[in-house]
């Protein structure tokens, strides 16, 4: 019996169409959640206790507020029709939350009503894996962090492939090139491990866990706005 309160998917959309989620990042976290829940499915077959209605709401909130890091108020390069009322609600969101990370922002908004789900959405920060007070711990908290790790915009790609392209899109925002080198390869190896931490566990090579692979093995995954069912699932 779960102890925390929980979002249903429903209520998750309502929460990314309230906030005028973009639908990049919409394609994003459900692409996410496909392979986190993927996995999380995995681990219960050989016995492991995972909360699999958990990681899919972490994976579909962990980007919420993921606009306020865009420096830029240059929307042109968003595959959506971009109305005033976006605009509008995008900029009131960056004056909240100023000098806040999305990771931070969004577990303010959720720590009240759904606080082991802010947890995870908080955990998912890139440098979370150096900090022994925010690094994840549980199984859901580590199954949403790897996931948006290996996904490239909507894409589930390699581990390498993922890790690169972030670097090479952020270098400009971070340290000189050197130290910057040292901090990422540190944080880089870390992820690794946990790769081999879950790959070990549910028995596969993490270059077979493609999205074909995934719908070719599961039964088929329908992602739908506002809505996904696999019948594995229990609806809440």
């Amino acid at each position: 019996m779960r102890k925390y309160a929980l979002p249903t998917r429903k209520q998750c959309f309502d929460v990314l169409k309230k906030y005028h989620v973009p639908s990049h990042i919409v394609k994003h976290s459900l692409a996410v959640a496909k392979l986190a829940v993927f996995l999380a499915e995995r681990l219960k077959e050989k016995g492991i206790a995972v909360d699999v209605n958990l990681v899919d709401r972490a994976c579909l909130l962990h980007d919420i507020f993921r606009i306020c890091d865009f420096k830029e108020s240059d929307y042109s390069r968003f595959d959506q029709k971009i109305t005033q009322p976006s605009k509008a609600k995008w900029q009131q969101m960056k004056d909240m939350f100023k000098g806040v990370s999305h990771e931070d922002a969004a577990y303010n908004l959720f720590k009240e009503k759904y606080p082991v789900l802010a947890l995870i959405v908080k955990k998912h920060r890139y440098t979370a894996l150096l900090d022994e007070k925010e690094k994840p711990t549980t199984w859901e908290e580590k199954l949403v962090y790897y996931a948006d790790k290996r996904v490239m915009h909507d894409k589930i790609v390699p581990l390498k492939q993922r890790l690169e392209e972030a670097h090479k899109r952020n270098a400009p925002q971070h340290r000189p090139k050197a130290r910057r080198n040292i901090y990422t390869d540190k944080i880089d190896r870390l992820i690794y491990r946990l790769e081999k931490e879950i790959f070990d566990k549910v028995g596969l090579d993490p270059l077979q866990v493609t999205a074909e692979f995934i719908r070719r093995t599961s039964g088929g995954f329908i992602d739908s706005y506002p809505s996904r069912r696999r019948k594995r699932i229990n609806p809440l």
